[in-house]
């Protein structure tokens, strides 16, 4: 597998192609990044309604169809938030051309149906489709709906919105909702514009594909777009929290969900990255992490208990499913967990164990086109792109002092709980 570099192919577009025969499938995908802004809540239904059906393609059985036809292809759309930057994402998993029966070119047609799908969505003179708008207005609604029903997510959205209020991070989700349901076909249209003038676009592809085809049909369809004039991209990094916050929200719940927000002093997503990285694994990372063995198998004080960093906003989260009446206790733990990470009071099996496992992890980001794709497509904004041999090895040469050091800029910013609703006394 040989990885070079992204370049630029048009303005404000990258373009990276990691060649490698050892896949049967290839990869394609296209990122669109844009500052969390004035559009997200058209940008939600856009990502949906681009996905199930274009100008060309323009009902969900000639849409599937054609994908159906370039050999059982998987087609993908969706949206994401990373740090301040929201992604709109198009992708597409496809057999290798020498797979093909009759010698047809398979990616050159994916790439064609990809171009076709962004390049004319369904609708005309300046406005999509009224029939589409509604029914992915319907199913975004109902997709967040679902996330009030899954607890677990929902505290963390709810912790997320109350520990970045004030900041483009913090997405209000009712204010969300209310914006959704006042969209109609040209607001998306005055979106998708947006999104096709204003965003910075990232392609990443990965197997046997042919990498001056991929330049030249990207190439063309970018540098036909008016107007191009990308939207500076940054995210506000908030290095120490002042003091502490509590939230407490109740709602009919069968288990508590303590979720905690914590400040990393991290400047920037490569301000000692991996170190940060191998610290959050062994504060609550995998079973060998200090919030799994002690707070959940030790002292029993929760279902589940684990760290996410993340990277591009300099926050870490601890998310845990708790019985109510242990909040106190385990609140005190997990936080107790962390002076024993500053400390410097971890083990060395600790630390090892954390190494092994995460540059295990990486070194399998190979396995998969799609998994390539996604990996490489998550360092576009880095100085420098790397492998997943050379990310273990980055992984390996962390070293205890500087964990510990990383570990001690960590300051708690928020606590929440969602707790069962109280009962009424007779």
């Amino acid at each position: 597998m040989s990885v070079s570099a992204y370049k630029e192919i048009a303005k404000g577009v990258k373009l990276l192609c990691v060649n490698s025969e050892k896949f049967k499938t290839n990869c394609i995908k296209i990122d669109f990044y844009l500052p969390i802004s004035r559009h997200f809540a058209a940008q939600n239904v856009l990502s949906s309604l681009m996905g199930h059906t274009s100008k060309r393609y323009n009902t969900f059985k000639t849409f599937n169809g054609k994908v159906e036809s370039l050999y059982g292809a998987d087609f993908y759309s969706d949206i994401a938030t990373v740090g301040e930057k929201v992604r709109l994402c198009f992708s597409m998993e496809l057999p290798d051309d020498r797979f093909s029966l009759d010698g047809s070119k398979i990616s050159e047609d994916a790439v064609d149906f990809l171009i076709d799908i962004i390049k004319n969505p369904n609708c005309e003179n300046g406005c999509f489709d009224s029939e589409f708008t509604a029914r992915e207005i319907r199913f975004t609604l109902e997709n967040i709906e679902a996330e009030k029903n899954d607890k677990r997510a929902y505290a963390l959205s709810r912790l997320r919105q109350l520990m970045c209020s004030g900041e483009p991070y913090g997405i209000d989700r009712e204010k969300l909702e209310n914006d959704i349901k006042e969209l109609d076909g040209e607001k998306l249209f005055s979106a998708y514009e947006d999104m096709m003038k204003s965003s910075t676009v990232v392609i990443t592809a990965c197997g046997s594909l042919n990498g001056d085809m991929l330049t030249a049909k990207f190439t063309d369809f970018m540098n036909s777009v008016k107007d191009r004039a990308p939207e500076r991209l940054e995210t506000v990094f908030v290095e120490k929290a002042d003091k502490i916050r509590y939230f407490n929200e109740q709602m009919e719940v069968n288990q508590a969900k303590l979720v905690i927000g914590l400040r990393t002093g991290m400047k920037n997503s490569d301000d000692n990255y991996f170190a940060y990285r191998v610290m959050t694994d062994i504060f609550g990372g995998g079973p060998y992490s200090r919030l799994f063995m002690n707070v959940r198998e030790k002292m029993s004080l929760c279902y589940y208990c684990g760290a996410r960093l993340l990277r591009e906003k300099g926050i870490m989260f601890v998310q845990s499913g708790i019985e109510e009446e242990n909040y106190r206790q385990a609140l005190d733990e997990i936080l107790n967990q962390l002076d024993i990470m500053k400390n410097g009071e971890f083990t060395n099996e600790d630390f090892e164990s954390s190494i092994s496992a995460l540059a295990d992890a990486f070194r399998g980001v190979g396995d998969s086109p799609v998994s390539v794709c996604t990996f490489m497509a998550s360092q576009a904004f880095d100085g420098e792109l790397i492998d997943g041999e050379e990310y273990a090895e980055k992984l390996s040469k962390v070293t205890r002092e500087q964990v510990i050091e990383c570990a001690k800029k960590v300051t708690v910013d928020s606590v929440y709980l969602l707790s069962g609703e109280a009962e009424d006394d007779e």
